[in-house]
Parts: C-alpha cells; sequence; structure tokens
C-alpha cells in the first residue's frame, strides 16, 4: 500500500493508496524539519497517524512524503529517519513540497509551478523532476505575490498615507490599527508573515476598489518579474498556480499574466489530491 504525504508548518493531509478505487484520507499536525526532531515525528507518527490507517505499519510497502522545509540533506533525514523507524518496511520517498506542488500541477508534462500562499516559490519542471528553481529568501527579503506581501503593501500604504479616504476609514473600523502593535506583531512575535497574510482578507473584501485591484496587481507584477520570467523558454509554458492567494485573487493574477504575454495553466486548491493522480498514472 502507498502512503503520500503533503506536509505544511501546521498539517499534513495523508493518502492511502490501498487500490486505485480505495484511498483513504488522514490528517496529522505538520511535520516542519526546522520544528520537529525525529523522535517527536516518531512519537506523533506512533499514537495519531497509524491507529487511523487500521493496518499494521508492516502493510505500508511505499512512501511519498512532500514537506516544507525538505530541502537539505540534514532536513530530509530529519523526515526519513522518522519514517523508517515507524514504517520499517516501505520504500520511502522524502522530497520537498515545491516538487509536490509541480507534479501535482503539472503531471507528467512541463510546465511552470507555482505556490502562492502565505509565502511564494516557483520553479521550471520536465514532468518528472524541477530543473529550475528561482529560491525563495523568505518574506523579509522577497515573497513577491505572496500573502506576506500583499498585507505587507496595504500596511505600508496604510500607514503612508497612500489609501484613499473610504478604504482609510474602512481599515480603521476593521481593524484599529496602531504603528506600536504593527512593529511588535513583525518584529518581536513569531510568524510575522502570517501576521501579515492576515491583512489579505481586507483586500479580498475590497477588491473592486481601483486602489486595492492595481495594489494586488503590483505585488503579482512583481512576482512574475522577480521570480517567473527569469526562467528560460518561459513563454512557451504553461504557469500554474497552487495555494490560498492564487485562488483567492485569480482574476487579477490571470489579467497580469495575460499582459505579459504568458500562458496561464490552471490553479489548484488541493494539492494532495493531484500528488495521489500523480502516483496512480
Amino acid at each position: 500500500m502507498h502512503l503520500i504525504a503533503d506536509s505544511g508548518s501546521t498539517k499534513t493531509a495523508w493518502r492511502l493508496i490501498k487500490s486505485k478505487n480505495t484511498i483513504l484520507k488522514f490528517e496529522t499536525i505538520g511535520y516542519s524539519p526546522q520544528y520537529i526532531t525525529t523522535s517527536e515525528m516518531i512519537s506523533d507518527l506512533i499514537a495519531v497517524l497509524v491507529p487511523q490507517l487500521r493496518i499494521t505499519s508492516d502493510e505500508v510497502t511505499k512512501i511519498s512524503f512532500y514537506g516544507t522545509g525538505c530541502s537539505t540533506s540534514r532536513t530530509v533525514e530529519i523526515i526519513q529517519s522518522a519514517l523508517e523507524s515507524v514504517f520499517e518496511k516501505a520504500a520511502i520517498e522524502v522530497n520537498h513540497d515545491l516538487l509536490g506542488a509541480a507534479r501535482a500541477l503539472c503531471g507528467h508534462s512541463a510546465g511552470v509551478a507555482c505556490i502562492l500562499g502565505t509565502g511564494a516559490n516557483s520553479c521550471l519542471y520536465d514532468g518528472r523532476f524541477i530543473i529550475d528553481n528561482i529560491p525563495s529568501v523568505g518574506f523579509m527579503l522577497g515573497d513577491e505575490g505572496s500573502g506576506g506581501y500583499l498585507g505587507k503593501k496595504l500596511i505600508r500604504a496604510y500607514f503612508y498615507r497612500e489609501l484613499p479616504m473610504d478604504l482609510e476609514a474602512d481599515f480603521n473600523k476593521q481593524y484599529g490599527l496602531n504603528r506600536d502593535d504593527m512593529l511588535l506583531n513583525v518584529y518581536k512575535k513569531p510568524m510575522p508573515n502570517r501576521y501579515l497574510a492576515s491583512y489579505t482578507k481586507f483586500l479580498s473584501q475590497h477588491l473592486a476598489h481601483p486602489f486595492v485591484w492595481q495594489l494586488v496587481k503590483s505585488a503579482f507584477q512583481d512576482f512574475l518579474d522577480s521570480m517567473i520570467l527569469k526562467y528560460e523558454n518561459i513563454h512557451d509554458l504553461p504557469i500554474n498556480f497552487l495555494g490560498s492567494i492564487a485562488v483567492h485573487f485569480q482574476t487579477a493574477l490571470k489579467e497580469v499574466l495575460i499582459e505579459n504575454k504568458l500562458k496561464f495553466g490552471r490553479i489548484v486548491e488541493n494539492p494532495v489530491e493531484e500528488m495521489v493522480n500523480y502516483h496512480l498514472e
């Protein structure tokens, strides 16, 4: 039986392929190697995942794990060791979540895979593996087009007195934000990128406003300029997306792609189902 995992920082979506027509769904916490040790992961797998499977761990013959942060030999080893300890008879493959995104979005065809959620990333994919990747440098230095980036642009416009009066009034009514609280959340508290991304709700509510529409489009143009247009033969390949920002702001995203003469591929909201399809084909 084949076990597939799509693991983020918060949760992991699991699919157990018992047969082509029998696929079971499970969920556990996220297993980010930056925040969890091998022993902690082993304990959680035994306590939470294995009982849900309703089979013995020895009956799992293959595991395809796609996880955030699994980009170096050290971080891969943390996950690999935990899985090997629990599923002793399984052939295990641990990969970065960007490869999972590419396989979910493009299947066995060449294309560009993009993640636009709280953060942002992209890669050039040949139908099996990533062949080029402009690396993400995180929300402080980059993540153009992401939820964190959009939130940063909105908050900056608010404090720089660039918001039109009607938007400023609505923003004050909804958040009552002051500078000290904002700086505390960005520079002192954990997960500042999630804090910034929380303001995309306001942008979504006011997307029809010309100022917001242009702000969102400019963020997506920044993403294309930084992480897409530098790939070779980019105008010949479909550009595909997953992530909440791509889903909720897809109208603006598609318009920016058209303006740059790029081919829009598709947007996928739940990649794990497409990962299953990739491995079934």
